[in-house]
């Protein structure tokens, strides 16, 4: 839908107007705070190619991945090492909760310990997938972690979304037009940057094309038989 030289836009936008990119979830917010934040729901490849535009700016962000996704498998040998390769850039990288795989939010806690023991890090913020009934009470935290919907990251910093493909940039050029109070939370789903299309639906699309493409490559691998 958008594009990484738009991407690269837009931060040089963000960073001309004197926004501080940031990865520290725990100092209260200025009104030059940019709180960079990617909700990895689809594609782990692309979060790394996202994650490599900024790092060459010399911009960190903090890529949140999920363990109980459908769509891929974070303790896979390729996509542990390209989450690695995220954290060894600088950036953030960090736990994608999705309440609804449990039956109880203490489970959080089984997934904030394997997600610390397999990349070596300290999650000390979480974000929630389809965050719902958490938007009704802000402030709620998963087992003492601080999640990216509480007052301090959502109503006292600007929050924008791309969520669905939605276009930042006119939300984004009113904020940065006059005199800020807030900083600004943004979230970008690496999908809509990385990803081929015009629209929502081609865009998924061409992620479901290389997805094909790779179980594929995959099958050869472990089945010699297999002629596809």
């Amino acid at each position: 839908m958008f594009s990484l030289n738009q991407y690269k836009a837009l931060l040089n936008e963000l960073t001309s107007n004197g926004l501080v990119p940031s990865t520290d979830w725990s100092t209260r917010s200025s009104y030059e705070t940019l709180l960079l934040r990617h909700d990895v729901d689809f594609s782990v490849d692309f979060a790394r190619e996202l994650a490599v535009v900024e790092a060459d700016m010399g911009i960190y962000s903090t890529y949140f991945f999920m363990l109980t996704s459908n769509m891929y498998n974070l303790l896979s040998y390729e996509h542990q090492r390209l989450v690695k390769e995220i954290a060894k850039m600088g950036h953030k990288v960090s736990v994608h909760f999705d309440p609804t795989v449990h039956d109880q939010l203490e489970k959080f806690e089984n997934e904030k310990k394997l997600f610390e023991s397999i990349f070596e890090v300290e999650v000390d913020i979480v974000s929630i997938h389809r965050p719902g009934p958490f938007l009704e009470n802000n402030n709620v935290s998963l087992c003492g972690t601080p999640q990216t919907y509480n007052d301090s990251y959502f109503t006292q910093m600007k929050y924008l979304s791309d969520s669905g493909g939605r276009d930042v940039m006119p939300q984004l050029a009113e904020f940065l037009k006059g005199t800020r109070s807030q900083g600004l939370h943004l979230l970008i789903h690496p999908l809509w940057w990385v990803g081929e299309g015009n629209n929502a639906t081609q865009t998924l699309n061409y992620w479901l094309q290389k997805n094909v493409d790779f179980l594929k490559s995959q099958v050869r691998l472990n089945c010699k038989t297999y002629e596809g």
